[in-house]
């Protein structure tokens, strides 16, 4: 089973989806491009050794937002060294849904499951970025609207 998270948030589905497709930088990590087109690419920065490269592969404004890693270079202190490219060719799916309080996020990193070395790590950050971190910023905004 993949890893699947939901959010809801004040927002329309169009600030939701900037939020994703161009504003990773504010919410998850400093990324060194947005994703505008399909085939752009962008490079995580995490501050360490560790980094990803994701391409965009849908664009579906302002439904669907799906980024493949295209490059992976996980590295995490006392673990194998067998988690380094994991990520490889696992995709971000961000559909994005409206609801009567806002607009609904789900995110399933497809690839991302038990059966790697990472899981537990990756889904404690992917608890904290989507689930807090994105959160949090997007109920801002929608408290300024």
């Amino acid at each position: 089973m993949n890893y699947q998270a939901q959010i809801t948030v004040p927002v329309t589905r169009k600030i939701a989806y900037r939020a994703i497709a161009e504003d990773m930088s504010i919410w998850w990590t400093d990324m060194s491009a947005r994703f505008l087109e399909i085939g752009d690419k962008a490079k995580t920065d995490f501050g360490g050794k560790s980094y990803w490269v994701f391409e965009a592969i849908t664009l579906d404004e302002p439904k669907l937002v799906e980024l493949r890693c295209c490059e992976a270079n996980h590295i995490h202190e006392g673990m194998s060294s067998d988690i380094q490219e994991e990520w490889l060719d696992t995709v971000l799916s961000f559909a994005i849904e409206p609801t009567h309080e806002g607009t609904s996020i789900t995110l399933t990193h497809n690839g991302l499951n038990r059966d790697l070395l990472c899981y537990d790590i990756c889904r404690a950050g992917w608890d904290h970025y989507f689930c807090q971190e994105l959160k949090t910023y997007l109920t801002q905004i929608g408290k300024q609207s």
